[in-house]
């Protein structure tokens, strides 16, 4: 009893301390990843600076949170913000295939020139590692079912275009200043507070308010969600474990589902009278030459040497949005 009490004493000390070397700088801190990470980081023990143009007022109340209201284009700010920072998780980046394509000087400015500002405040303030959210949009349009991070690159749009720069800056800053690195690319996250120009979001607001469900086109387009919990779990294991200057992809690849078959699911669990209203391309968010077909994650090797585990699966998921929603 004694030797079991003085291992757990040792893997208690031994956590504290290894809680107390790290202080970490989340970059759009106050987005729909951004507040999930901050929460389960602070949860844990961990010291976080909040870094976001937008202001939250519950990281007040939050003792493990410090707040910086700033802008990654920014570098004064930045500096200020990352002092005595040891690690970055950099989320800051302008959102979104139809914003980003109606903006593309705006998007290669944040997710660009924002993203270099970044890597040269953390060679400044010798940050131990980054980690870079990059997104699944890189891969395109593919002949093969699954996306594993060695399959190649067919970049469809501004936003994915973004996120390939910022992963080769990436790689540059480590060639020359040895700041180590990981890239996350995330598949299809979703979850409360998200905005409602995701298409779950847009499904359950819509059955919220008794409208019909739109979807572009034959409504065949494949996705595999994953609840942003589990996408934040997955940054963290990253953050704690991943193997130096590595790529991993995050999503959950247990419930790969068509466009149309989610909008069903959606009626289905929330007992609703709406309709399935298919439209043109023309309305959608993006032009019908810029749309992925097919997007599911290939995750064996987060789940091979980080040991990744997505749990919440679409009818928890869609049910935690709809009383999210319904408590607005």
């Amino acid at each position: 009893m004694v030797k079991v009490l003085i291992k757990l004493k040792i893997i208690y000390l031994s956590r504290k301390k290894l809680l107390m070397k790290k202080k970490i700088l989340v970059t759009g801190a106050n987005g729909f990843i951004g507040k999930e990470l901050v929460n389960q980081l602070s949860a844990k023990g961990y010291k976080i600076v909040s870094f976001d143009l937008n202001f939250d007022e519950t990281y007040k109340k939050n003792k493990n949170v410090e707040i910086f209201k700033g802008s990654i284009l920014n570098e004064l700010e930045l500096d200020k913000a990352m002092k005595n920072c040891s690690h970055v998780v950099h989320l800051a980046a302008a959102l979104g295939v139809q914003y980003t394509e109606k903006n593309r000087l705006e998007c290669f400015e944040i997710n660009i020139e924002g993203t270099k500002k970044v890597l040269e405040t953390c060679v400044k303030r010798r940050i131990k590692k980054i980690i870079f959210s990059s997104s699944s949009e890189v891969y395109g349009n593919q002949n093969k079912k699954i996306f594993d991070e060695n399959t190649d690159l067919q970049v469809l749009s501004n936003y994915g275009i973004s996120k390939i720069v910022g992963e080769e800056y990436l790689r540059a800053y480590y060639e020359k200043y040895k700041l180590k690195y990981n890239i996350v690319r995330f598949f299809n996250v979703y979850g409360s507070n998200q905005k409602d120009n995701f298409v779950m979001t847009k499904f359950i607001k819509s059955i919220i308010n008794k409208e019909n469900l739109y979807i572009y086109g034959s409504g065949n387009q494949m996705r595999s969600f994953c609840h942003v919990s589990d996408a934040v779990k997955g940054i963290i294991l990253v953050l704690n474990k991943g193997k130096l200057n590595k790529l991993y992809n995050i999503g959950n690849d247990k419930e790969p589902i068509k466009v149309y078959e989610l909008a069903k699911k959606c009626i289905d669990y929330l007992k609703s009278n709406s309709k399935i209203i298919k439209i043109d391309y023309r309305f959608s968010d993006r032009k019908q030459s810029r749309e992925v077909i097919k997007r599911i994650p290939g995750l064996k090797r987060i789940k091979r040497e980080l040991n990744f585990k997505p749990s919440i699966m679409l009818k928890e998921g869609i049910k935690r949005i709809y009383n999210s929603l319904n408590k607005n």
